[in-house]
C-alpha cells in the first residue's frame, strides 16, 4: 500500500485515525459488491446518451430516466425538484432512506451533477460521480438507520451551480436539519504517469500534494473538518488502498475549492465536501470531447465509491 498524502488539515485529523474502531463487519462486506463492473456500467450508460448539457432538455431527460429507472429498481420512490432558470425547466433528483430513531430529522446528503458541458460526454465529469452516488445507494438500500441518508442528482452545475444552489434554498425553506452534503465531483481518472499531478499553488507544509496523479482529494472548509474526518476514516479502515490527499479544513481559501456543488452548502453556513481527482490539474480530458468511459480507471473509481457509501453508512449508524 502506498503512503497517503496529506495535507495539514489532515494533521488535525493523525490522532484520531490511530485509535479507528474496527470496520463493521456488515459495511465491509456489503461493500465488496461495489465492482469495477458495476461503476462502469453506469458511466457507459451516461456517456451513451451523448452531452448531458442543461439547457439540452432532451438529453437532460434521458439521463433522469436512466437516474430515477436504476433507484426504482433498487425500492427507491424517486422525487423531482423542478424549477426554472436560463429559461428552461430544470430538474434536479433525490431519494432517502429514512432515519428510524428520534433523530431521523438529521439528514446527510451524497450528491453528484449529471449535466455536462455541450461538447462532451462527460464520463469523469460527471458521469463518475453520478455512477458512485447510485452504488451507494444501492448498497445502503439493505439496511436500517438511525439518520436518515439523502442521494441528490444535481443539475446545472456546469452553468454556475444551479441546482444545488436551488436545493439549499429548498432545505433554508422546509427548515431541515441537513448535517452537511458530499458532493462526489470528478472520481474517475488516475494515472501512474510522472508529473501528471498539477496544483494552482505549492506551499511546503501546507499544500505540497505529490507529483503523481493517483489520489483522491478531500476538500473541505473549517467549519467542515468533522464531515472530512469521517471521509478520511472510511478511506483508513474500509478502503485502504486507496491514497487520499487531504484538504479537510483548508479548502475554504482556495479560489479553486469552490468550483462544484458543495459551495452553495458553503455559502448557507452548511457543511460540505468535495471528493475529486482534480479535475483540470490531472485529466487532459476534462471538458473535452474525449472525456470517454475507456480514459478512465474503473479500480480507482471503485475504490471512490466504496469510501463514499462506507462514510454514509457509518454516520447514518446502522441498525
Amino acid at each position: 500500500m502506498r503512503k497517503k498524502a496529506w495535507g495539514l488539515g489532515g494533521l488535525f485529523f493523525l490522532a484520531v485515525l490511530l485509535s479507528c474502531s474496527r470496520p463493521h463487519p456488515d459495511i465491509a462486506q456489503s461493500l465488496m459488491d461495489i465492482a469495477e463492473d458495476s461503476v462502469m456500467q453506469h458511466v457507459e450508460a451516461l456517456c451513451s446518451i451523448g452531452p448531458r448539457h442543461a439547457l439540452n432538455e432532451e438529453a437532460c431527460e434521458l439521463a433522469l430516466n436512466y437516474i430515477e429507472g436504476t433507484l426504482r429498481a433498487l425500492g427507491y420512490v424517486p422525487r423531482r425538484e423542478v424549477f426554472q432558470a436560463e429559461g428552461k425547466e430544470m430538474v434536479n433528483v433525490f431519494v432517502e432512506i429514512e432515519g428510524e430513531d428520534p433523530g431521523r430529522e438529521k439528514i446527510l446528503e451524497l450528491a453528484a451533477h449529471y449535466d455536462t458541458r455541450p461538447s462532451t460526454p462527460g464520463a469523469d465529469d460527471n458521469a463518475s460521480g453520478v455512477a458512485g452516488v447510485l452504488e451507494a445507494a444501492r448498497v445502503l438500500r439493505r439496511f436500517r438507520y438511525r439518520k436518515t441518508v439523502r442521494f441528490c442528482f444535481f443539475t446545472g452545475e456546469e452553468l454556475g451551480l444551479l441546482g444545488s444552489r436551488y436545493h439549499v434554498r429548498q432545505i433554508r425553506k422546509k427548515g431541515e436539519d441537513v448535517q452537511g452534503i458530499i458532493v462526489l465531483e470528478m472520481i474517475g481518472y488516475a494515472t501512474e504517469e510522472p508529473n501528471s499531478q498539477l496544483t494552482p499553488v505549492r506551499i511546503p507544509l501546507i499544500l505540497s500534494p505529490p507529483d503523481v496523479g493517483n489520489f483522491i482529494v478531500v476538500v473541505g472548509n473549517w467549519s467542515s473538518g468533522g464531515l472530512g474526518n469521517r471521509f478520511e476514516s472510511a478511506i483508513d479502515r474500509y478502503v485502504p488502498e486507496l491514497d487520499y490527499f487531504s484538504l479537510n479544513r483548508l479548502g475554504g481559501f482556495l479560489k479553486d475549492a469552490v468550483r462544484s456543488d458543495h459551495y452553495p452548502y458553503w455559502e448557507a453556513d452548511l457543511k460540505g465536501l468535495m471528493i475529486t481527482d482534480t479535475a483540470n490539474f490531472r485529466n487532459p480530458h476534462y471538458h473535452r470531447p474525449s472525456d470517454t468511459p475507456e480514459t478512465l480507471d474503473p479500480l480507482f473509481l471503485r475504490n471512490v465509491a466504496r469510501a463514499a457509501a462506507a462514510t454514509m453508512m457509518e454516520w447514518a449508524e446502522v441498525l
